[in-house]
């Protein structure tokens, strides 16, 4: 290995000797024993938050012990107090470690993660992570930083998971901007070896490898780089929620753990806002259950503040919305049988009186604010608890899905919207601000079962 990256690191970090700005530390992590079970591939599957009820059927039978069954451990007739979903993801875990489908790695590692995905009109790419624990933060502090809003109802369901089963067996996404890009060398030296993990996922086109990073120097240089990083977070906001609420209700339980106590800690995979590979998918939106006066006049109706162009040709439609201009807001509206339109905001003084709250420019000028704030409030008349609770509004990242969700699923019309970069997300949360629900996207989604970490006193 490239000893010279821990002294780049070293040389590097202006906050050696002081209060560093995140903490991020290799831990024990458990996983899938292959001399048990053969193909630990059948254990894996897509984080809880993505999962239908078809497709958690299909994993659940896929194997005994796949990760669903303590991710999404399924309600059953009679539950009660002592006996209901969180009880039994327990159990299950404690039964496969006791029976050595899952074991611990023999000392504390950091995990390289690489996934490599095919993207239409793009071609393939590839993102490179590491997976490790890092200190938890109140976001006050502009250390770990959020885009998003959360809802309270999957918080109360993830908090009861993580105390019923003292584990985290999901991690969430970071990011963090290194221009010397030293985990990510340290991580290409290790794509050199057998990977531990190498998983294709069917269903999504993508390719997950994982390696063991348990090299003394190298895991400190790591852990000294994020000494002098902000930490952002990318997927994964409902959980580190829960992560600080069970954080604060272990500390009343044991207070005399100290600060390193292992419920301090949140596990995530952090990935360099400098990979090539980084993907932003748009949320575009699919309407339902509208009154049929306020559909037969929307066309007409968004002409007062859009530039609306009819489109003949699906091709044609979805290449234009993808081509706008610099500074220019554009979406695509479908009312089905064919009929395409493109959208193009005229006034953005216009939209900016409706909107009527003091934000930055980087906030206000988000295609998602301005949709929402001019089709869905203005247009619509929806209300934000309306969006929230998702009484007229469902979500998909896909075009495709979104055109035959209305033509064959029973859905009035779908929003087309273009994806925030990279850089106004972190523009954002450096702002203090955060993002609409359903702003972003970050694909792929990296699979759960691959690594657990135990938060148990």
């Amino acid at each position: 290995m490239d000893r010279s990256l821990t002294k780049t690191s070293m040389r590097g970090n202006e906050t050696l000797g002081k209060e560093p700005i995140n903490e991020v530390k290799p831990f024990i992590g458990f996983h899938y024993n292959r001399n048990v079970v053969k193909d630990v591939g059948l254990c894996f599957s897509p984080p809880y938050d993505v999962i239908s009820e078809e497709e958690l059927d299909s994993y659940y039978n896929r194997c005994e012990y796949n990760v669903t069954r303590l991710t999404l451990n399924k309600i059953m007739p009679g539950d009660d107090e002592s006996n209901n979903r969180y009880t039994r993801s327990r159990q299950l875990f404690d039964e496969w470690v006791k029976n050595g489908v899952i074991v611990k790695t023999e000392k504390p590692a950091f995990w390289a993660y690489e996934l490599s995905f095919e993207l239409p009109d793009v071609g393939r790419r590839k993102i490179d992570g590491f997976v490790g624990i890092v200190r938890l933060r109140e976001y006050e502090e502009g250390r770990v930083l959020p885009h998003e809003k959360v809802l309270r109802k999957p918080l109360e369901d993830r908090i009861r998971l993580i105390l019923t089963t003292r584990m985290q067996f999901e991690f969430i996404w970071g990011l963090f901007d290194d221009a010397d890009m030293v985990p990510d060398r340290i991580i290409e030296e290790h794509k050199r070896e057998t990977p531990f993990i190498d998983y294709y996922e069917r269903e999504n086109d993508v390719t997950h490898r994982l390696w063991l990073i348990d090299d003394a120097d190298e895991t400190m240089a790591i852990e000294n780089l994020f000494k002098s990083r902000k930490i952002y977070i990318a997927d994964g906001h409902h959980r580190y929620q829960s992560m600080l609420e069970v954080r604060d209700k272990m500390r009343e339980m044991h207070p005399d753990a100290g600060p390193d106590a292992p419920w301090e800690y949140i596990v995530m995979l952090l990935v360099n806002v400098r990979d090539e590979g980084l993907t932003v998918l748009p949320t575009h939106r699919l309407l339902h259950n509208l009154e049929e006066a306020r559909l037969s006049s929307l066309v007409k109706d968004l002409g007062e503040f859009f530039r609306v162009t009819p489109i003949d040709d699906r091709d044609k439609w979805v290449n234009g919305i993808k081509s706008y201009l610099p500074g220019e807001h554009r979406f695509g509206l479908y009312l089905g049988k064919g009929r395409y339109y493109l959208l193009s905001l005229r006034d953005e003084k216009k939209y900016e009186e409706l909107l009527g709250v003091e934000a930055s420019r980087n906030w206000k000028m988000l295609d998602v604010n301005v949709l929402n704030t001019v089709i869905l409030k203005q247009v619509l008349g929806l209300t934000e608890e309306d969006m929230a609770a998702q009484r007229y509004v469902q979500y998909t990242k896909d075009i495709d899905d979104a055109v035959d969700a209305v033509d064959n699923r029973g859905m009035q019309a779908a929003l087309i919207l273009n994806a925030p970069g990279v850089e106004d997300i972190i523009k954002i949360a450096d702002a203090g601000e955060k993002m609409p629900r359903k702003a972003t996207y970050f694909y792929p989604k990296p699979m759960s079962g691959f690594v657990f970490y135990s938060i148990r006193e």
